[in-house]
């Protein structure tokens, strides 16, 4: 897969389903892989036009080290050929997703940034 040229500098980013669980109600969205977010962070128009549900709480640190508490949410991811099933994510306010270590941790992930390719396996 190639890198996205919407970002600068170039980044590996894709095409990603995400549904509620227990639903049909899905979304297609461009997912950033980010190696260094824990989690998952969703866009917060993904948590309202999914109607997710609260499922907990999180202190969540930003990349400035601010601190603060967010609600967390579950869903199941569907990219490439792989199902995640119950992810936990948080919101925040920006227009795409940034796939964190909780999914990456799952796959097998090669980044050939010389090349503006990536791939993932599952393992």
């Amino acid at each position: 897969m190639k890198y996205s040229l919407d970002y600068d500098p170039p980044a590996p980013a894709l095409k990603v389903r995400f549904n509620r669980p227990l639903s049909d109600h899905s979304m297609e969205l461009q997912v950033k892989i980010d190696t260094g977010a824990d989690m998952t962070v969703v866009p917060e128009r993904v948590i309202s036009g999914l109607r997710l549900i609260p499922a907990g709480r999180v202190s969540v640190s930003s990349f400035d080290g601010r601190e603060d508490r967010r609600y967390t949410y579950f869903v199941n991811i569907y990219l490439s050929n792989f199902e995640f099933s119950m992810i936990e994510v948080i919101g925040a306010r920006r227009s795409d997703v940034l796939l964190g270590r909780d999914v990456l941790n799952l796959l097998k992930a090669v980044l050939d940034g010389k090349d503006l390719d990536f791939d993932l396996f599952d393992p």
